[in-house]
Protein backbone atom coordinates (compact mmCIF):
# COMPACT_ATOMS: atom_id res chain seq x y z
CA UNK A 1 0.00 0.00 0.00
CA UNK A 2 1.20 3.27 -1.26
CA UNK A 3 2.12 5.66 1.92
CA UNK A 4 2.17 9.33 2.22
CA UNK A 5 5.29 11.02 3.72
CA UNK A 6 4.55 14.10 5.48
CA UNK A 7 6.20 17.30 3.67
CA UNK A 8 9.87 17.98 3.93
CA UNK A 9 10.75 20.78 6.82
CA UNK A 10 11.74 23.53 5.23
CA UNK A 11 15.56 24.96 5.61
CA UNK A 12 15.96 27.22 8.19
CA UNK A 13 17.30 30.93 6.83
CA UNK A 14 20.68 31.55 5.79
CA UNK A 15 21.08 33.75 8.57
CA UNK A 16 20.19 30.47 10.91
CA UNK A 17 22.39 28.31 8.61
CA UNK A 18 23.87 26.16 11.91
CA UNK A 19 20.83 27.13 14.20
CA UNK A 20 17.60 24.68 13.26
CA UNK A 21 14.48 26.60 12.52
CA UNK A 22 11.98 26.70 14.59
CA UNK A 23 8.33 25.33 13.20
CA UNK A 24 6.01 26.73 16.09
CA UNK A 25 2.57 24.42 16.24
CA UNK A 26 4.50 21.93 14.12
CA UNK A 27 2.41 18.04 14.79
CA UNK A 28 3.81 14.77 13.75
CA UNK A 29 2.68 13.69 10.29
CA UNK A 30 0.02 9.88 11.29
CA UNK A 31 3.25 7.83 9.19
CA UNK A 32 6.57 8.28 7.73
CA UNK A 33 8.52 6.31 5.13
CA UNK A 34 12.29 6.08 6.15
CA UNK A 35 14.72 4.94 3.63
CA UNK A 36 17.06 7.14 3.28
CA UNK A 37 20.65 5.91 4.32
CA UNK A 38 21.52 8.55 6.84
CA UNK A 39 17.93 8.58 8.52
CA UNK A 40 18.20 4.38 8.90
CA UNK A 41 21.69 4.59 10.48
CA UNK A 42 19.54 7.33 12.90
CA UNK A 43 17.26 3.72 14.05
CA UNK A 44 20.46 1.86 14.19
CA UNK A 45 20.69 2.81 18.62
CA UNK A 46 18.08 2.14 20.94
CA UNK A 47 18.32 5.51 22.86
CA UNK A 48 17.25 7.35 19.77
CA UNK A 49 14.46 5.09 18.77
CA UNK A 50 12.76 5.80 22.54
CA UNK A 51 13.56 9.17 21.96
CA UNK A 52 11.69 9.10 18.75
CA UNK A 53 8.99 7.86 20.96
CA UNK A 54 8.43 9.89 23.42
CA UNK A 55 8.64 12.96 20.79
CA UNK A 56 6.14 11.44 18.60
CA UNK A 57 3.86 11.32 21.70
CA UNK A 58 4.66 14.99 23.33
CA UNK A 59 7.23 18.05 22.76
CA UNK A 60 10.07 17.61 25.31
CA UNK A 61 13.62 19.41 26.05
CA UNK A 62 17.15 17.71 26.29
CA UNK A 63 16.47 17.63 30.16
CA UNK A 64 13.00 16.37 29.94
CA UNK A 65 13.87 13.78 27.62
CA UNK A 66 16.83 12.84 29.80
CA UNK A 67 14.65 12.57 32.51
CA UNK A 68 12.12 10.20 31.32
CA UNK A 69 14.65 8.43 29.74
CA UNK A 70 16.69 8.05 33.32
CA UNK A 71 19.78 9.22 31.15
CA UNK A 72 22.86 11.89 31.24
CA UNK A 73 21.81 15.47 29.39
CA UNK A 74 25.06 15.31 27.90
CA UNK A 75 24.51 11.81 25.94
CA UNK A 76 20.55 12.49 25.15
CA UNK A 77 21.87 15.65 23.83
CA UNK A 78 24.27 14.29 21.42
CA UNK A 79 21.47 12.26 19.99
CA UNK A 80 18.87 14.95 19.67
CA UNK A 81 21.82 16.55 17.74
CA UNK A 82 21.90 13.61 15.46
CA UNK A 83 18.03 12.90 14.96
CA UNK A 84 18.08 16.86 14.39
CA UNK A 85 20.59 16.90 11.71
CA UNK A 86 18.72 13.64 9.79
CA UNK A 87 15.17 15.62 10.46
CA UNK A 88 13.21 12.83 11.91
CA UNK A 89 13.21 15.69 15.08
CA UNK A 90 12.25 19.60 14.79
CA UNK A 91 12.75 22.40 16.96
CA UNK A 92 9.29 23.35 17.40
CA UNK A 93 9.54 26.16 20.70
CA UNK A 94 12.36 28.15 22.72
CA UNK A 95 11.37 29.65 25.77
CA UNK A 96 12.98 31.59 28.66
CA UNK A 97 12.91 29.94 31.76
CA UNK A 98 15.48 31.19 34.64
CA UNK A 99 17.60 32.99 31.99
CA UNK A 100 18.06 29.97 30.25
CA UNK A 101 16.78 29.46 26.89
CA UNK A 102 14.69 26.43 26.78
CA UNK A 103 14.47 24.62 23.16
CA UNK A 104 11.65 21.93 22.82
CA UNK A 105 11.43 19.00 19.92
CA UNK A 106 9.04 17.14 18.22
CA UNK A 107 9.20 13.95 15.89
CA UNK A 108 8.28 14.52 12.41
CA UNK A 109 5.78 11.12 12.96
CA UNK A 110 3.81 9.23 15.14
CA UNK A 111 5.19 6.09 13.24
CA UNK A 112 7.85 5.55 11.22
CA UNK A 113 7.99 2.94 8.59
CA UNK A 114 11.28 1.50 8.01
CA UNK A 115 11.82 0.31 4.94
CA UNK A 116 15.52 -0.77 4.71
CA UNK A 117 17.66 -2.66 1.81
CA UNK A 118 18.52 -6.19 2.97
CA UNK A 119 22.72 -5.19 3.78
CA UNK A 120 21.14 -2.45 6.20
CA UNK A 121 18.38 -4.25 8.23
CA UNK A 122 21.28 -6.15 10.16
CA UNK A 123 22.24 -3.06 11.97
CA UNK A 124 18.85 -1.50 12.33
CA UNK A 125 16.81 -4.80 13.99
CA UNK A 126 18.34 -5.57 17.01
CA UNK A 127 18.52 -1.59 18.30
CA UNK A 128 14.84 -1.49 17.51
CA UNK A 129 14.08 -4.69 19.31
CA UNK A 130 16.68 -3.41 22.19
CA UNK A 131 14.93 -0.04 22.71
CA UNK A 132 11.56 -1.45 22.58
CA UNK A 133 12.90 -3.93 25.26
CA UNK A 134 14.24 -1.55 27.67
CA UNK A 135 10.80 0.66 27.15
CA UNK A 136 9.10 -3.15 28.48
CA UNK A 137 11.27 -3.01 31.32
CA UNK A 138 10.56 0.31 32.12
CA UNK A 139 6.89 -0.46 32.12
CA UNK A 140 6.91 -3.21 34.43
CA UNK A 141 8.55 -0.56 36.90
CA UNK A 142 6.91 2.07 36.84
CA UNK A 143 2.92 0.26 36.23
CA UNK A 144 3.70 -2.95 38.05
CA UNK A 145 -0.54 -3.32 38.24
CA UNK A 146 -0.71 -3.04 34.43
CA UNK A 147 -1.13 -6.55 32.82
CA UNK A 148 1.11 -7.33 29.90
CA UNK A 149 -0.09 -9.94 27.28
CA UNK A 150 2.50 -12.51 25.71
CA UNK A 151 2.41 -14.64 22.72
CA UNK A 152 5.06 -16.72 21.42
CA UNK A 153 3.84 -19.07 18.27
CA UNK A 154 5.95 -21.25 16.18
CA UNK A 155 4.46 -23.95 13.02
CA UNK A 156 4.96 -24.55 10.13
CA UNK A 157 3.21 -22.18 7.62
CA UNK A 158 3.59 -21.94 3.94
CA UNK A 159 3.97 -18.75 2.31
CA UNK A 160 0.46 -18.03 1.38
CA UNK A 161 -0.91 -18.95 4.81
CA UNK A 162 1.64 -16.50 6.07
CA UNK A 163 0.34 -13.56 3.45
CA UNK A 164 -3.23 -14.43 4.30
CA UNK A 165 -2.08 -13.62 8.67
CA UNK A 166 -0.18 -10.84 7.70
CA UNK A 167 -3.29 -9.31 6.24
CA UNK A 168 -5.88 -10.03 8.52
CA UNK A 169 -3.85 -8.84 11.43
CA UNK A 170 -2.38 -5.54 9.94
CA UNK A 171 -6.15 -5.11 9.53
CA UNK A 172 -6.60 -5.53 13.10
CA UNK A 173 -4.04 -3.71 14.03
CA UNK A 174 -5.26 -0.71 11.87
CA UNK A 175 -8.72 -0.85 13.44
CA UNK A 176 -7.31 -0.33 17.12
CA UNK A 177 -3.54 1.35 16.40
CA UNK A 178 -3.73 3.02 13.78
CA UNK A 179 -1.80 2.56 10.14
CA UNK A 180 0.06 4.11 7.37
CA UNK A 181 -3.42 5.04 5.98
CA UNK A 182 -3.67 7.35 9.37
CA UNK A 183 -3.71 7.32 13.38
CA UNK A 184 -6.39 5.44 15.24
CA UNK A 185 -8.35 8.46 17.43
CA UNK A 186 -6.96 8.30 20.50
CA UNK A 187 -9.57 7.86 23.80
CA UNK A 188 -9.01 11.04 25.85
CA UNK A 189 -8.01 10.44 29.37
CA UNK A 190 -7.32 6.80 28.48
CA UNK A 191 -3.79 5.17 28.98
CA UNK A 192 -0.89 5.14 26.63
CA UNK A 193 -0.39 1.75 25.61
CA UNK A 194 1.86 0.18 22.81
CA UNK A 195 1.43 -2.98 20.70
CA UNK A 196 4.65 -4.74 19.01
CA UNK A 197 4.75 -7.56 16.51
CA UNK A 198 6.77 -8.94 14.21
CA UNK A 199 6.44 -12.50 11.85
CA UNK A 200 9.60 -14.17 11.16
CA UNK A 201 11.58 -17.37 9.99
CA UNK A 202 13.06 -19.26 12.94
CA UNK A 203 16.73 -19.28 12.37
CA UNK A 204 16.57 -23.33 13.33
CA UNK A 205 14.25 -24.03 10.21
CA UNK A 206 15.80 -26.94 8.27
CA UNK A 207 13.64 -26.91 5.67
CA UNK A 208 15.12 -28.31 2.31
CA UNK A 209 15.16 -24.91 0.79
CA UNK A 210 17.23 -23.40 3.86
CA UNK A 211 20.90 -21.54 3.05
CA UNK A 212 22.45 -24.25 5.06
CA UNK A 213 20.55 -27.42 3.98
CA UNK A 214 22.35 -30.18 3.04
CA UNK A 215 21.63 -32.20 -0.38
Amino acid sequence: MAMTAPASVPDPEPQRLHEPAIHEGFQPAPFQIVSEPQQLKAFADPLRNRILHLLADREATNQQLAAALGESQAKVLHHVRVLLETGLIVLVAERIKGGNVEKFYRATARLYGIRAKPDEESSITGPVFEGLLQEIVASEARWPEQPQSWELRRARLSPERVAEFTQRINALIGEYWGSGDGAAPDEPGAPLMAFASVTFRHPIDDAPDAPDAKE
